[in-house]
């Protein structure tokens, strides 16, 4: 990414309020839907904070907490193998946002 990329990048996630950490999460769940977050982590693809700074911005990308309702950008689905992990997908509103995110990208001169 071009630096000039990267402050159309910083001016378009200011809009939406959502941190660095969540950003880096929904871009790198949607290139690489069905993976958990260990390895996400494992391979190097989430980059952007400890284990437990990722666990808790994937949790409020997606439902949320009992006492914090999540975003609705990241859906987890039970993985078959380990039912201690979850595969990450973008649900509807996740892609709808980050189609927004390209086309603002885009327009921002």
């Amino acid at each position: 990414m071009t630096i000039k990329n990267l402050v159309k990048l910083m001016i378009v996630m200011q809009e939406y309020k959502l941190t660095v950490i969540q950003w880096q999460i929904l871009l790198v769940v949607a290139e690489n839907p069905g993976e958990t977050v260990t390895d996400l982590v494992n391979e190097d693809k989430l980059t952007c904070g400890t284990p437990s700074d990722i666990a808790v911005s994937v949790k409020r990308l997606g439902e949320g907490r009992h006492d914090r309702p999540g975003l609705g950008l990241i859906r987890k689905q039970k993985h078959e193998d380990d039912g201690r992990y979850f595969k990450l997908y973008l649900s509807s509103r996740g892609k709808n946002l980050l189609n927004k995110l390209n086309t603002k990208i885009k327009s921002v001169k």
